[in-house]
């Protein structure tokens, strides 16, 4: 089961998102989802070519820009084809274009390309919680979830079976 996390843009603290995309990808994360729904004014192209100078694994997953004219759409698909190059290839878009992401009717919101769905998901209360979603997702035919970031999710990726002590923890006090 893939895992796709939703990183939320926070315009107050740049630096944080784009570390959080570097702390996700390199935890292993499937797909990094850039989420602007609050700020309709940002590019998530820009956004999408920023990630991919700070990860180098997973999928960057933009929300599509309309094109109103001919003109614009021509711009699109430059921009698009750009950071593709930028991102080595992760680039994908949700839209309506035959290599995009299209977003399917229904809850939970779930996306597919060609022949694979992700599904949006919760964030896990515990790490019991997190196997029995992984695997109800498997058994739905999901290819991945995407989970909003939290550093409970980051330590899912990092710790994905049973911790035990968890050492890395512990606070040194003298």
């Amino acid at each position: 089961m893939r895992v796709g996390v939703r990183l939320v843009w926070r315009p107050d603290d740049i630096g944080g998102w784009l570390a959080d995309g570097a702390a996700f990808d390199a935890a292993g994360a499937d797909a990094l989802w850039i989420d602007v729904a609050d700020q309709p004014e940002l590019d998530p192209l820009a956004l999408a070519a920023a990630l991919a100078a700070v990860t180098f694994r997973g999928l960057l997953v933009a929300p599509a820009i309309a094109a109103a004219d001919t003109g614009r759409l021509r711009e699109r698909e430059r921009a698009v084809e750009t950071v593709t190059q930028l991102s080595r290839g992760r680039l994908r878009v949700i839209g309506d274009g035959e290599r995009e992401f299209h977003q399917i009717a229904g809850y939970p919101r779930t996306f597919e390309d060609m022949t694979r769905r992700w599904a949006d998901a919760p964030l896990p209360d515990s790490r019991t919680a997190w196997r029995e979603m992984l695997d109800e997702a498997a058994a739905a035919g999901l290819y991945g979830l995407v989970v909003p970031a939290d550093a409970r999710l980051l330590d899912l990726l990092r710790n994905p079976g049973d911790p035990g002590q968890r050492r890395d923890l512990e606070l040194s006090v003298g």
